[in-house]
This record gives structure tokens, C-alpha cells and sequence, in this order.
């Protein structure tokens, strides 16, 4: 399908499945990187552009659907000279922009505000922002930062023998506010070879390998945990136990087992049943009660009771602190768990 629309104010054609995620047509063909690609699942908002004035997610929207309508991305806010829009410098002078992901989405969100709304309230900005997720700043100064936009004036580089305490933009600030910094998904050479990762369909069980010497006549390599030299990862200097391709057994829905490389056309015809994986299901052990009772699975054979670590924390007498104490409440309090990284 040729689609044709308008980006950033020109005229603009795409040809190709319409289906394709408008983000990454964006991306991959128009060379568009400013829109980032965080969960490619519509939750993050960091591929945040503007269809016909509205914020979407680039990642849920089909370009088929853009025909003959107006997608504006990051690219789009400054001037043809460069000159960065009013929004851009007060992210700047706030230092509204960290490691820049989320940036371009954040922008594009105040901008379709900013439109609407001369002069928006901390809370309207707040609601207007809420579909972009931030991992760096605290949204305090891409707050102010959009605020600051209807209320000059806004930092300017201070005068020869005047820079001590004042506050500089970020060397690397015009990327980030441009959608010009360049994050690993947007520098890829013409030539990389692609990783596809097949992953446990089972949240614990066992499996074998069959012959994979069809699999790898077809492609550039197939890796397993024996190509691997350190099989073994993980955020503690001295604990890297978590593999990084299981060897016989997995632990959890989603671990990674085997790697496909070669083009990325090739290692996408790969049909599920073409990679020879013998499975045997095991009863998943959910909850620390499950995991820390006498005949639980070990997660790690050199970790008794399923514990990575065992202390002990120091106390006063809490039971008369508790008696003298005007209240007390008391709970039992569970967070997610957060993989700490951008993917």
C-alpha cells in the first residue's frame, strides 16, 4: 500500500504493508529517529508524536491509518535553521532532558497542550504529560520547564566571568531536545547482522536440544549456553548467576534459551516448529512462602532456602517504642519487580 500524508508540514509517501507500526516506518524508512521506541506497546508514551494535532503512541498506530493526515515528531518543532522552539530552550534551561528517551515524547505531549492551552496549570500540564513515562528527572522540571514557556525569561549563557553558580544547559542538551542523540537502536549499520531470541513459553521446566545442524545450514550461527564463555549475568559485583541462555532448565516464563543470528528477514522466517526444543513442564514455585518452604526447587543449587542473602537487621526494644507511640499501624507491603535498564 502507498500511503500518502503530511510529516512535519511536507508532503510525504510510504509504500509498504499497512499494517506497519507508524513508528517504526517513522524510524527504519523515513529516517526519523527523533521518535524513540521504549516498550513498542503503547505504555511508555516515549514514541509520542502528534496525528493530526492529537498525541498517540507512533507504536499503536498503523500507518495505513495516517492516509491523507498530519503526523508531526520532534523533528519538527525546531526551525529549518536549527533554531530550537521556545518548548526545546526551556527544556534546556531547566534541565528538563536527562538521558533523553523520553524527551522527544515528553515534547510532543506539551506541545499538543500548549496549543490548546495558553497558559495551563500545573495540573493540567501534569495530565497532559501523564501518558509519557519518565525514569530520570521526577517530572518536577519538565513541569516548570512547560510551565516556563508562557513566563519568561528563560536562562541564557551567562557573560565572560559571571559562570560561577549559574545554571548551564547540558553539553549534550540540543541533541536530546532535538530527538538527535543517538541511542543504540538508532545508529544500527546498513550491514548488522539481527538476534532473534527464543524464550521459554514456561514459567519452570526442563528441555533438551535436538539436532540444530539443519537450523544453522540456514543461518549465520545459532548460539546456545555452550557458546557462551561466562554464562552468567546479573547487578552484584561477585553474584553473576542469572544465565544469559539457559542450560537445561528454566525458571521463569520468558527466559531466553537460544539465539538465532543472520539477516533479519532470515532469522524472522524461522517457524517455532523448526527450532527442535524438547520441553518437560514443571509446577512454577510462585511466592516467597512457596520458594522458602523445606522441599521447594532451588532457583540456584548453592542457595539453600531459595535466599541470595541471609542478615540480620539491629533493633531496640520495638515493643516499647510501639507502646509509647500515639498510634501504630501496621501492613504488609509488596512492590513490582523492576529491571532497572532501558531496552
Amino acid at each position: 500500500m502507498k500511503v500518502a500524508f503530511t510529516l512535519n508540514g511536507a508532503a510525504a509517501t510510504w509504500t509498504g504493508p499497512p499494517v506497519t507500526r507508524l513508528a517504526a516506518a517513522l524510524r527504519d524508512d523515513l529516517g526519523l529517529t527523533g521518535t524513540k521506541v521504549g516498550c513498542d506497546a503503547g505504555d511508555c508514551g516515549a514514541c509520542t508524536v502528534l496525528l493530526d494535532g492529537r498525541q498517540v503512541c507512533a507504536c499503536l498506530v498503523a500507518i495505513g491509518q495516517v492516509e491523507g493526515r498530519s503526523v508531526e515528531t520532534v523533528e519538527g518543532l525546531a526551525g529549518a535553521d536549527g533554531t530550537l522552539a521556545r518548548l526545546q530552550k526551556s527544556f534546556l534551561a531547566h534541565g528538563a532532558a536527562q538521558c533523553g528517551i523520553c524527551t522527544p515524547g515528553m515534547l510532543m505531549a506539551a506541545e499538543e497542550l500548549l496549543r490548546q492551552v495558553s497558559r495551563p496549570s500545573r495540573g493540567e500540564i501534569e495530565d497532559a504529560l501523564g501518558g509519557v513515562l519518565c525514569r530520570c528527572t521526577g517530572y518536577t522540571k519538565i513541569v516548570d520547564a512547560v510551565l516556563a514557556t508562557v513566563e519568561p525569561p528563560l536562562m541564557v549563557a551567562p557573560s565572560a566571568g559571571a559562570a560561577v553558580g549559574a545554571r548551564l544547559p547540558r553539553v549534550d542538551g540540543y541533541a536530546k531536545v532535538t530527538g538527535r542523540d543517538v541511542f543504540g537502536a538508532d545508529g544500527i549499520p546498513a550491514d548488522a547482522l539481527w538476534i532473534r531470541v527464543v524464550r521459554s513459553p514456561h514459567a519452570r521446566g526442563r528441555f533438551t536440544l535436538g539436532d540444530l545442524a539443519p537450523l544453522r545450514r540456514r543461518l549465520a550461527a545459532v548460539l546456545t549456553a555452550a557458546d557462551v564463555p561466562f554464562n552468567g549475568f546479573g547487578i552484584y559485583p561477585d553474584i553473576k548467576d542469572q544465565p544469559v541462555l539457559a542450560d537445561g532448565i528454566v525458571r521463569y516464563r520468558g527466559e531466553a534459551v537460544l539465539a538465532l543470528v543472520d539477516e533479519r528477514a532470515t532469522v524472522l522466517s524461522i517457524r517455532d516448529d523448526e527450532v527442535p526444543i524438547a520441553w518437560a513442564s514443571e509446577p512454577p514455585v510462585i511466592g516467597i512462602d512457596a520458594a522458602t518452604a523445606v522441599d521447594a526447587p532451588l532457583v540456584q543449587a548453592d542457595k539453600p532456602k531459595n535466599l541470595l542473602l541471609d542478615g540480620g537487621v539491629r533493633h531496640g526494644d520495638a515493643a516499647a517504642a510501639f507502646a509509647g507511640c500515639a498510634a501504630v499501624a501496621e501492613g504488609v507491603f509488596e512492590t513490582a519487580f523492576v529491571e532497572h535498564a532501558y531496552h
